[in-house]
């Protein structure tokens, strides 16, 4: 009797472990990601400050930004007073405890700053913070020596 001598076939490579691997990791990397909005303006300049603190991430905040041209803007929409005052009174009615912090420009009227303070404590929003950046650093000039 002739036995055929079967070779087992060639492992070819196994497409499914990988993706599986593939789909754990997008899943690590979506979950342990910290989703951090903290309203970057592009338009907006800071001031600087000597010692800024750096800010604490409330969850509870409303990001108010002041441009130069006087602009109040809100999640990427430019409120009037007005509007800012309705905007505030409906979060003001949620959380009386809602930190509203002001990004102004340096170049911004301090007006309309003063006016965007007083919306926030007519409708009852009392914690109010400044946001600021640290001062360049120093430039050194560094000689050669000759």
């Amino acid at each position: 009797m002739k036995f055929k001598n079967k070779m087992p076939s060639p492992i070819g490579f196994q497409l499914a472990p990988m993706l599986d691997i593939v789909f754990l990791l997008l899943v690590f990397f979506i979950v342990t990601q910290t989703f951090e909005d903290t309203e970057p303006d592009l338009n907006i300049v800071l001031p600087t400050a000597e010692s800024p603190k750096p800010g604490d991430t409330v969850s509870n905040q409303i990001i108010v930004n002041i441009r130069a041209d006087g602009d109040v803007v809100i999640n990427r929409q430019i409120y009037s007073m007005d509007q800012l005052e309705q905007k505030l009174l409906s979060v003001a009615q949620l959380d009386k405890a809602m930190l509203v912090r002001l990004r102004t420009d340096e170049k911004a009227q301090s007006g309309t700053l003063v006016k965007v303070v007083d919306v926030c404590l007519k409708v009852g929003l009392n914690n109010i913070s400044f946001s600021t950046r640290p001062p360049a650093a120093a430039v050194t000039n560094i000689s050669s020596p000759q």
